[in-house]
């Protein structure tokens, strides 16, 4: 799995929504293969070493496939209606109640702060992915968050761009192979062929 493409999306919910890609024509899940999990986790920076068990792994990747699917269903709904429909907002606020988090207090230059995170390792990446798809909701309007334009492609971004006119997921990815294709397109038209 490409180092860039596992974080393209802009926050770790797009990612892990990204998570489904489509190669040869086919929808394929990367969570399935339990080193493309791990490369995942560590690219978001959900890995602190301690997947290197079986069962820690398949109850990770069961919590991130739960996960996914209140992603996905979050995107269909800011695409569809702007806003998180209630039922995935039940979702989120469900599988929020039912993480163990603790908090702790450290400073910086002399300025406290609080620290948020989960307990075991599902509660502490699931909490991290839940809190950037709320953060992403109340920072972001939903036209910002988009699909790739490339006709292929599933993935999705949030546009942070200035002029708000971002097209691809990535310019290596998508970007470049459509504007060669466009170019392709136009040469064969004026040659007439």
């Amino acid at each position: 799995m490409e180092q860039k493409a596992i974080t393209l999306g802009g926050a770790v919910w797009i990612n892990l929504a990204n998570t489904i890609v489509m190669q040869d024509n086919q929808s394929v899940d990367v969570l399935e293969d339990p080193s493309n999990m791990l490369q995942w986790l560590e690219g978001n920076g959900l890995l602190e070493g301690e997947l290197t068990v079986e069962p820690g792994k398949a109850s990770i990747h069961y919590a991130l496939i739960l996960l996914r699917n209140i992603c996905l269903e979050a995107i269909t709904d800011l695409h569809g209606e702007g806003r998180l429909s209630d039922q995935t907002f039940s979702k989120l606020a469900k599988k929020s109640s039912e993480l163990i988090v603790d908090v702790r207090t450290e400073r910086s230059n002399d300025v406290p702060y609080l620290i948020h995170e989960g307990r075991s390792s599902e509660d502490r990446i699931s909490y991290a992915v839940l809190k950037s798809l709320v953060e992403t909701v109340a920072q972001y309007p939903p036209e910002r968050i988009r699909k790739c334009e490339h006709e292929s492609c599933i993935l999705h971004f949030i546009d942070t761009s200035k002029s708000g006119k971002r097209r691809w997921c990535s310019m290596d990815l998508c970007g470049n192979r459509q504007k060669a294709a466009d170019f392709y397109a136009r040469q064969k038209e004026r040659s007439g062929k």
